[in-house]
């Protein structure tokens, strides 16, 4: 009797150092698989922004020596001529621009979601405007929107709807219309679809016993597809935040900041401090205060957002 204890004591004993082996030989292989990811990662992103925190804090200018300033060039750069309309210009791009390119895009998911004749066409088209370049689309909207010779001023007139040509890109408030507009554009392919991809994995037993107790269009849609999606509107909503704060690329390509500095981006300064006046501690600290900023309203937003709509 005392040996079969013995032996069942030293089964399970075996059979605990097999799991336990088992289990860091699986531990290990998973380290092996990701290492690649994380190497990339740690190349790519987290050294670069090491780097630029580094850049950021140092005087770095080609024709100088450099030297450690600490934060005297953030002080700067928050005390430039340049930062307050910046800031003003960005803000308003950024929070105009991206909760309309998410509402634009849950309108076009509902819209596709529907059964009609060129369905599947007009999805195959609908991520053309975002696979094109944003510079591409910028030279487009401003082909179309030149106050002397654009195509639409051109279509306005000869239709008769306007007496003389509207000045778009010299304008300050029709200048920052028509960048928030192109940015809508390019970035509402994206979101409709994922939009529509989260519209489809609501289950229809919920929208048909929605129907069966009365429920109307908005009724549904408020109390079945909105709550059905949260998750995925709100990483849409995010994303599109974070790239209407940071985008360069539309902006400059369209009006090059202007009129004045009405449509005058942070992102541009960055640029401008680091590869025009080669001055890369303003570049990096702008760069920082970007990201900084970006983490504040991604932060902000989920900390707003019901449990229930978080991922």
């Amino acid at each position: 009797m005392e040996q079969t204890a013995v032996g069942l004591r030293t089964r399970e004993a075996t059979a605990a150092a097999a799991k336990t082996s088992l289990r860091k030989s699986e531990a290990r292989l998973g380290l092996l698989l990701v290492a690649p990811v994380v190497l990339l990662v740690a190349v790519f992103t987290l050294y670069p922004f090491a780097h630029a925190i580094y850049q950021s804090l140092q005087l770095s200018i080609p024709i100088l020596p450099e030297r450690f300033v600490g934060l005297d060039n953030y002080i700067e750069v928050l005390t430039s001529s340049y930062f307050a309309d910046s800031l003003r210009a960005t803000f308003t791009l950024g929070f105009l621009a991206g909760p309309l390119t998410v509402l634009i895009g849950l309108l076009v998911a509902l819209l596709l979601n529907e059964k009609f004749v060129g369905n599947t066409a007009l999805r195959a088209g609908l991520l053309l405007p975002w696979a094109i370049p944003a510079s591409a689309t910028g030279a487009i909207w401003k082909w179309m929107f030149l106050d002397s010779w654009g195509a639409l001023n051109a279509l306005l007139y000869s239709v008769g709807a306007i007496e003389q040509y509207i000045s778009w890109l010299t304008t300050p408030p029709l200048a920052v219309l028509v960048v928030i507009l192109a940015f809508a554009w390019s970035q509402m392919p994206l979101a409709a679809i994922l939009l529509l991809a989260a519209i489809q994995a609501v289950p229809d037993d919920l929208y048909e016993a929605a129907a069966i107790d009365g429920a109307g269009v908005v009724g549904r849609l408020r109390h079945i597809t909105l709550p059905g999606i949260g998750a995925v509107l709100l990483v849409v909503t995010l994303y599109e935040l974070l790239m209407g704060l940071t985008n360069f690329d539309i902006p400059y390509s369209l009006t090059h900041g202007g009129p004045g500095t009405a449509t005058t981006v942070i992102s541009y300064f960055t640029w401008s401090e680091g590869f025009k006046t080669l001055n890369y501690g303003h570049g990096s600290a702008l760069s920082i205060m970007i990201g900084l900023a970006a983490l504040a309203v991604i932060f902000g937003i989920m900390r707003a957002a019901p449990r229930r709509g978080t991922p």
